[in-house]
């Protein structure tokens, strides 16, 4: 018995003698202590930023500084003499990614223009199959109607937002850039829901940051889920909340395991995004436990200074785009706060509501460890309806990975109405717009955004109505018990509306009210005392000095009834 077992531990011992000389190979963020004796200069930016890019920050007042210059290229060159393959690099962070030995990085520290070498993780083998071409697109003619509402099965999660007033007004994120980071987007170039945007030119394949390629449907049906509510758009079935932006999808999300590369992944991929002349960039992702538990992040790290991904994520809100990220979905666990990146200062971490506007129950707590308020605002997240993994099939699914795109795709469209201005401003109108402005909390931040009032705030009008053309659209809500009508109204009238009146179909007064309302323009109304008002159709007639004119006819039932 002695003897098999001293046989069984030499055996044993041999067999692991292997692998203890065969290096084990991990990916290392290496950070260095400068950008001395670069090529590239802040006065040549055009040889590193696409004019677009330039157009953005200029727009916003943003100079182009020494983070946006590349990493100096001697410094990657003398990266790979010493053994390290280069992952990708960060000019923001000026640093990067490598893939090496231990003993490999041991030796990168030594180098002088080095300040940081830090481990990020294990090197995982692609297990995707080689990369296949985009499939050929057959555009579904014929499809299921979900009824006479235009934005089809996507109406009830867009109108939390009121977003269909921007629907309706032509703002749908026309001229908007999107970029998209995720795990993959399956199938995205076969299913029917995207045939609009793909055949128009307007949905893009970036990069995948993963595995280091242009294969970017495949890994991970997620992103599609994201994808499709902003950018779905089969009228009167599902249409997204910004059916005509532009989408470009980035892949930077490691489906095969959980490590920080991940945040640099995502630094690489918001650079590439800013580098192309994104204006928006939504990642429905965020870090907190690594499969390597030495590596998780505690809760006195999210303060937007520390984790990489925050690093960068912080800084890439300097740079004139709007950054929507998922605040997390640990509101019902132990951990119950934002991830890395929402942490971040400067960028929308993202909460997820239900169909009333409540906080849904797995949405992360803020605040940040420094004290700022997170999430900063919160969208539909809860049960909401997402493309499914083939033709034209829906379904329903739930996180703030679904309530951040839903705000993007929001903010892409009330852009669009104004692409003058700087994402400042719009962020500006949309904070105003939230129904927690006044009164923020850790829980649902400033609140659900009113994208109708944000509009208005801006200006929102109507542009190029003819002056005689009939307008019959309109949005209102009754109160019973109140008395209440609230009317969303829009004057096509040639003059300015002097009163508005309330009348049955046979042409029986019931309130007139004094008003005052700009042609071509939009604005909200309240007629009260109308308790006693009986179920039935009404017509709402537009007074001005030389016309009046019915404007649209009101449904109104009680209920129950």
């Amino acid at each position: 018995m002695q003897k098999l077992l001293f046989l069984f531990f030499i055996l044993t011992w041999t067999s692991l003698l292997p692998a203890q000389q065969t290096p084990m190979q991990g990916k290392y963020w290496v950070e260095f202590s400068d950008k001395k004796d670069s090529p590239y200069c802040t006065c040549r930016p055009w040889e590193f930023l696409s004019a677009r890019s330039l157009d953005r920050r200029a727009k916003s007042g943003i100079a182009v500084v020494d983070n946006d210059l590349p990493v100096n290229p001697r410094y990657i060159k003398e990266l790979k003499e010493n053994g390290a393959s280069i992952y990708h690099t960060s000019r923001w962070l000026n640093g990067a990614t490598v893939l090496a030995d231990s003993a490999t990085a041991e030796g990168l520290r030594r180098l002088s223009f080095v300040q940081k070498v830090e481990y990020v993780g294990r090197h995982i083998k692609p297990k995707n199959p080689p990369n296949r071409p985009a499939k050929k697109r057959t555009p579904m003619l014929a499809y299921p109607k979900a009824g006479a509402e235009a934005l089809g099965y996507a109406g009830l999660q867009n109108s939390l937002l009121n977003l269909p007033l921007l629907y309706y007004a032509g703002a749908r994120g026309e001229g908007i850039w999107v970029a998209v980071m995720d795990g993959g987007f399956t199938n995205v170039d076969t299913i029917p829901l995207f045939d609009s945007v793909a055949l128009s030119g307007r949905l893009i394949p970036g990069w995948d940051f993963v595995e280091r390629d242009g294969g970017v449907y495949e890994s991970a049906q997620h992103g599609t889920s994201v994808l499709s509510v902003m950018a779905a758009n089969l009228p009167g079935y599902f249409v997204g909340t910004a059916p005509e932006a532009t989408y470009f999808l980035i892949k930077t999300e490691d489906t095969g395991g959980e490590y920080p590369i991940e945040e640099t992944n995502w630094i690489a991929g918001a650079e590439w995004a800013d580098s192309i002349g994104a204006d928006i960039i939504n990642a429905s992702l965020g870090y907190t436990a690594f499969n390597d538990t030495t590596l998780s992040h505690s809760f006195k790290q999210l303060d937007g200074r520390t984790a990489i991904g925050s690093r960068g994520a912080s800084i890439a809100a300097g740079k004139g785009m709007i950054i929507c990220n998922s605040a997390g979905n640990s509101g019902d666990e132990p951990w119950r706060y934002v991830g890395v990146p929402a942490d971040a200062a400067g960028i929308l971490a993202v909460g997820a509501v239900d169909n009333e506007g409540k906080r849904a129950t797995f949405s992360s707590f803020g605040p940040s460890a420094d004290g700022r308020i997170k999430p900063e605002l919160v969208a539909p997240g809860d049960q909401v309806v997402v493309a499914g993994n083939v033709g034209a099939q829906l379904g329903l699914s739930s996180g703030t990975s679904l309530a951040s795109p839903m705000l993007a795709g929001a903010l892409a469209s009330l852009w669009s109405a104004y692409p003058e201005l700087p994402a400042a401003d719009i962020l500006n109108a949309v904070f105003a717009a939230s129904d927690q402005f006044e009164r923020p909390d850790v829980e649902r931040g400033y609140g659900l955004p009113n994208m109708a009032k944000a509009w208005l705030q801006l200006g929102g009008y109507l542009h190029n109505e003819e002056p005689n053309e009939t307008h019959n659209d309109g949005f209102f809500a009754f109160d019973p018990n109140a008395g209440l009508l609230n009317l969303l109204i829009f004057n096509n009238l040639p003059e300015e509306i002097q009163t508005v009146e309330l009348r049955d179909m046979l042409g029986k007064p019931f309130s007139e009210v004094p008003f005052t309302l700009r042609k071509n323009r939009v604005s909200t109304l309240t007629i009260s005392g109308l308790s006693a008002l009986p179920p039935g159709t009404y017509q709402i007639l537009l007074h001005g000095d030389h016309t009046v004119e019915r404007y649209m006819a009101l449904v109104i039932t009680h209920p129950n009834q």
